[in-house]
């Protein structure tokens, strides 16, 4: 029921395209996202749970500001699960644009990408199980890459793979770090147990980015950056 369209981006173990879904007896048609575990991974029983964990927790999550799963399913002998297409840019890609063009970004534009992202993430930090307990969940890799910003203005928080959350099947132990260096709390550099406050700590790094343009934490390696971060 997809066409595949374009690939879009591959990544370390999925592959990423634009598609066109045709749903109902009318034929409705509409853009979609559909992210694809690579076939050497298929078989990575862990992986694959991991792939499907990430599909089934942003599907509980239905919010302006956080880009939607539609379909989780089986293709052969690999996995897919397609989401909202945001006609849109990275934040990361605003921002390669504005070093280019040795221009800042509009501080009115910073700060409604900087609300739209709080409020996402907001949702997500609030979210119940249908019983009634909170999930816990934390994105813990909120950078430019996973901030899209539509043509239409549209801010969305995208990519919650390795996102923390309680009943995940796939859990991270305590001591290993996931993440993107310079886009970390000092918690999460050195391996803590996390909640909601790591993203609230890397969003104010995006937004220390967006507005002066320089990225908060130099360092000429990993191990500089992971101290200048500590």
């Amino acid at each position: 029921k997809y066409a595949i369209l374009a690939k879009l981006a591959t990544g370390g173990m999925a592959e990423i395209f634009l598609a066109r879904a045709v749903t109902g007896t009318v034929g409705v048609r509409r853009y979609v996202v559909l992210k694809r575990i690579l076939r050497e991974f298929a078989t990575n029983k862990n992986f694959v749970r991991m792939f499907i964990d990430e599909a089934k927790l942003v599907a509980q999550l239905q919010h302006p500001n956080i880009a939607q799963v539609h379909d989780v399913g089986q293709l052969g002998d690999t996995y897919f699960f397609t989401m909202e297409y945001v006609h849109g840019e990275t934040v990361r890609a605003l921002l390669s644009q504005s070093r280019k063009m040795k221009r800042e970004l509009p501080l009115g534009a910073v700060l409604a990408i900087a609300a739209g992202a709080a409020a996402g993430l907001h949702h997500a930090h609030e979210k119940l199980s249908l019983d009634g307990k909170p999930l816990g969940i934390v994105h813990r890799d909120v950078t430019p890459s996973n901030l899209m910003v539509g043509f239409d203005g549209a801010v969305k928080v995208i990519d919650f793979g390795i996102a923390k959350a309680h009943g995940r099947l796939a859990g991270t132990r305590t001591g290993t770090i996931k993440g993107k260096l310079g886009y970390m709390a000092p918690e999460q550099c050195r391996g803590l147990p996390l909640d909601r406050r790591c993203d609230v700590f890397c969003a104010g790094i995006l937004l220390f980015e967006l507005t002066t343009g320089r990225k908060l934490y130099r360092g000429r390696d990993d191990y500089e950056l992971l101290r200048a971060v500590v």
